[in-house]
């Protein structure tokens, strides 16, 4: 062996530095593709289709549990390479009448303390059995309804997950192709941080995968020495069912486990991991070991891993030669896991040496395409279209200038012609003209929540300071994106170090930290991030059922959105009041604009004689959400948001606004719900603030549901009050 090495020593020292670069990028790559599949453990097909489709000139092989393995060279000795692909989540164990998903987990005992936790208010995607992927939220908690939560109140227990498809109702499910035993993952997006490391739902169980898809691709199997078998086994999460064949049908002279390593403490960066498994030889691991170091490689040994157990047969049959090799993990088992590209590089490289084979062949032409295809695509209504465009603009409170830009774009051209920005920000459509009917303004707000850069730590990290309120649950463990100068930088807000163990606890003032994957602050500050940079999550416009929808930041888009769709109803020559539509900045941070717009038009006499508040009506429609008040449904209308935390409409108002809505054959309700609204910045200077809305599911979360009637209902309502309140 060491003869064969030394051979090969000026030869790959040849082919591996040229290959490097390129490696990394085609790792990354393939990483990145994987890492976007959905593999819940016992439902890996898509993982399995993907490599049998990229593996397809290698002659892969599919078994009947999804098992897919490739065998190159002949003769002794017989080497078996192995890696999982699949990846803990949900299956649906039941549909409720009204539409909801109820879910346990797979597998059934769960990974973690904060297992549940890191699902509420997510993004998810149910596989049908025709392979369709169809969109949910996960049920959570409303921030306006639950500022004060117990332990128990949360959603960190299957018993109190419910999966939001946007149905009414069992049949509605069925009709999506939903059906009990589909899986359900969070939604996949693999996103890029510093120094070629990527971040996404459970990464660490696809790094072995992109390695040895890469290892097969790019080797020179001519160099082999005897055979090779790469597997890439299912079902891991249930008890070792695929590897548990797998060794009863390969009688290997060998094998290596390509695997996250449990008991690793290496942080990023330190390449590849290797340790043998307790009560093994660690002959394998030791070879492993002195070829990295005769070549120069990055690696290092780890404490011996826990040898795999089959579910009901115990310590698996291995060969007396076995090893585990893997690469550091950061944020392990979460929706944030962190690894880096050149440590899986360097683990493929480790396995190209020891296997005395040359690398540089990069992927085939063909790859496969479009896996992530087969989200249902449904119509929408005229409103629904502008706010498809405006809730995927970000404005974090204080960072509102690209809402105010997108909604002068989507105004009618009249109301174009007469926009202006006042001295705070606020976006201002004021006409009509002057009479004896009642002087109206409509105040919808432009900002969202999010968090700013507070510092900038010498390690890279950034301490970030809120902007609005939240529940953290919902956001720590995730990516979120950071708005340089330069453009969007990916990050993951980081989670306290004892998630793995312990269940969450709430902790007043909680720094919020975003790893960037950056080591210095030399680093990121090249990235163009700066101290007052703005922060958010990721956000997409999703449809679900019928005329339901999910974004982050329908709070308040789909008031700005209303004020717009209003204005194009509108014909101003015909408009015999004065009226002025608010645009607000700053609401979730004290309703500051609405106050500064409130004030000058005070000290201008020029108060509004009503001020209708275009905002959220956060909804108690949800099985999560007490039954007792914030009575207003999805699907109903639009809702008169007669009392709230700041005002309290009079009931005269309240009830001339039903009557026109009525009247106009709009569909209404009214209710008390929680929150503050723009028009109570008005009452001190004698306006009467009559707020409006629609009902809105699991209120600042990444995963806010309303229904696109409503906000139609809401348009028309706004543009049936300037005509004849």
């Amino acid at each position: 062996m060491k003869r064969l090495l030394a051979v090969l020593l000026f030869s790959l020292f040849l082919v591996l530095p040229v290959a490097a670069v390129d490696e990394v990028n085609h790792v990354a790559r393939t990483l990145a593709e994987l890492g976007a599949l959905p593999g819940v453990s016992g439902y890996e097909e898509r993982v399995s289709q993907w490599l049998m489709q990229r593996l397809k000139e290698y002659d892969a092989d599919l078994d009947n549990l999804g098992t897919v393995t490739v065998t190159l060279g002949s003769g002794s000795p017989h080497r078996l390479l192995v890696t999982p692909i699949d990846e803990p989540g949900y299956v649906v164990s039941a549909i409720t009448p009204d539409g909801y998903l109820r879910v346990q987990r797979l597998p059934q005992a769960g990974v973690h303390p904060w297992f549940d936790l890191l699902h509420s208010t997510q993004p998810v995607q149910i596989l049908t059995r025709k392979g369709d992927l169809v969109p949910g939220i996960v049920a959570g908690l409303s921030t306006h309804l639950h500022r004060d939560l117990g332990v128990d109140d949360r959603t960190d227990t299957p018993e109190r997950l419910y999966i939001d498809v946007g149905a009414r109702s069992a049949d509605e499910v069925r009709a999506l192709g939903v059906d009990l035993l589909d899986p359900v993952t969070l939604e996949k997006e693999v996103y890029a941080l510093q120094r070629n490391q990527r971040t996404a739902p459970f990464l660490s169980e696809r790094f072995g995968a992109a390695a040895l898809v890469r290892l097969i691709e790019g080797m020179d199997a001519s160099k082999l020495q005897g055979t090779l078998t790469v597997a890439f086994v299912t079902r891991r999460y249930m008890g070792n069912q695929g590897l548990d064949r797998l060794v009863r049908e390969q009688r290997a002279d060998e094998m290596i486990f390509v695997q996250r390593l449990e008991k690793s403490e290496a942080q990023l960066g330190a390449g590849a991991l290797v340790a043998n498994f307790e009560g093994n030889e660690p002959a394998l691991a030791a070879d492993l070991l002195a070829v990295a170091r005769q070549f120069g490689l990055t690696a290092r040994a780890e404490l011996a891993e826990a040898a795999p157990r089959g579910r009901y047969s115990g310590l698996l049959p291995l060969p007396d030669r076995v090893a585990v090799v893997g690469v550091p993990v950061k944020f392990p088992q979460t929706p944030g896991e962190v690894v880096s590209a050149e440590d899986v590089t360097r683990l493929e490289e480790l396995l190209v040496l020891y296997l005395g084979v040359t690398i540089g062949q990069g992927p085939p032409a063909s790859q496969v395409g479009g896996v992530l295809s087969g989200i249902i695509e449904r119509t929408i209504v005229v409103p629904g279209a502008i706010l498809a465009d405006l809730s995927v603009v970000y404005g974090v409170s204080g960072y509102e200038a690209p809402v105010a830009e997108k909604i002068r774009e989507l105004l009618p051209k009249w109301a174009r012609e007469l926009a202006f920005e006042d001295a705070a920000g606020n976006l201002i459509v004021a006409f009509g003209r002057e009479s004896d009917k009642p002087s109206l303004v409509f105040v919808a707000h432009m900002d969202e929540i999010g968090w700013v850069v507070r510092e900038i730590r010498d390690d890279g990290a950034l301490v970030l300071d809120r902007r609005g309120g939240l529940l953290e649950e919902h956001f720590l463990g995730h990516a979120v994106l950071v708005h340089s100068e330069k453009g969007p930088v990916p990050a993951v807000l980081e989670l306290p170090d004892v998630y793995r163990t312990e269940r969450y606890q709430p902790v007043r003032g909680r720094d919020h930290v975003a790893y960037t994957g950056a080591h210095n602050r030399e680093w990121i500050e090249q990235q163009g991030v700066r101290v007052g940079d703005f922060v958010t999550v990721p956000k997409k416009y999703r449809k679900l059922a019928g005329t339901r929808v999910s974004a982050r930041s329908f709070d308040d888009r789909v008031g700005s959105t209303a004020l717009v769709a209003a204005l194009h109803q509108l014909d101003p020559a015909k408009v015999d009041r004065e009226v002025i539509f608010v645009w607000a900045v700053r609401e979730e941070v004290g309703l500051e604009g609405a106050k500064h717009f409130a004030e000058r038009a005070h000290e201008m006499d020029g108060i509004p004689d009503f001020v209708f508040a275009v905002d959220t009506f956060v909804s108690g429609d949800s099985p999560l959400e007490s039954p007792r008040f914030a009575q207003g449904f999805l699907g109903q209308g639009f809702v008169v948001r007669a009392v709230d935390n700041s005002n309290v409409a009079p009931r005269p108002y309240v009830d001339r606004v039903v009557e026109i809505a009525r009247k106009n054959n709009i569909p209404v309700q009214y209710g008390v719900t929680s929150g503050g609204n723009d028009g109570a910045a008005f009452v001190p200077y004698g306006s009467i603030d009559v707020p409006i809305g629609w009902p809105l599911r699991y209120s600042h979360s990444p995963g806010e549901v309303a229904d696109l009637k409503d906000v139609e209902a809401l348009a028309r309502i706004v543009a049936a009050l300037v005509k004849d309140f």
